[in-house]
């Protein structure tokens, strides 16, 4: 499976729900990350990882 970079972006993936999307769906202020798909997964290295 190959997975590309989008707008230069790093990709992250949510620990509990597997949903991938870029960096910037994650954050509003460029400091706090929550998965945008299920919401319960928060900060890289905790619940979202980068890939």
């Amino acid at each position: 499976m190959q997975i590309t970079k989008q707008s230069g972006r790093d990709m992250l993936v949510c620990r509990k729900c597997e949903a991938e999307f870029p960096e910037g769906r994650a954050t509003k202020d460029g400091w706090h990350y929550e998965c945008p798909e299920c919401g319960e997964a928060e900060g890289i290295g905790n619940g979202l990882r980068r890939i």
